[in-house]
């Protein structure tokens, strides 16, 4: 199952697209960045849907995911506010967010083709 993020990240891009020559105002995280925290979050994501929950039903789902993106934005040094902010910004910039998900889309592909690598099955 994807990330909340996937979803919310494919919905931008149905806005009418801004010019793409303007640099992010301050405050707001770089595509770069932004790509980076939004891979880690949906790998959070999966983590959590696919192995966590399975594994101790106890938990409460969306807490455990909560926990898990906050750990993700303390890695990456980005408050929520942050991040808030930015997700914000680019919600109004599907130009650069199709930039940042087919970015992210080649990375997971070429994940998927290293050698030696099973097909893994996060449900079964």
């Amino acid at each position: 199952m994807r990330s909340l993020f996937i979803f919310l990240f494919a919905g931008c891009l149905t806005v009418a697209a801004c010019g793409s020559d303007k640099p992010v105002p301050a405050g707001v995280l770089p595509p770069e960045k932004m790509q980076e925290v939004v891979w880690d979050l949906m790998r959070a994501d999966q983590f959590v849907v696919g192995f966590a929950i399975p594994k101790d039903s106890a938990l409460n789902k969306d807490a455990e995911k909560i926990k898990w993106y906050n750990r993700v934005l303390d890695i990456h040094r980005v408050s929520e506010q942050q991040f808030k902010e930015s997700f914000r910004y680019y919600q109004t910039r599907p130009d650069l967010v199709a930039i940042m998900m087919d970015s992210i889309a080649r990375k997971e592909e070429k994940i998927d083709r290293m050698p030696n690598r099973k097909p893994q099955r996060l449900l079964e």
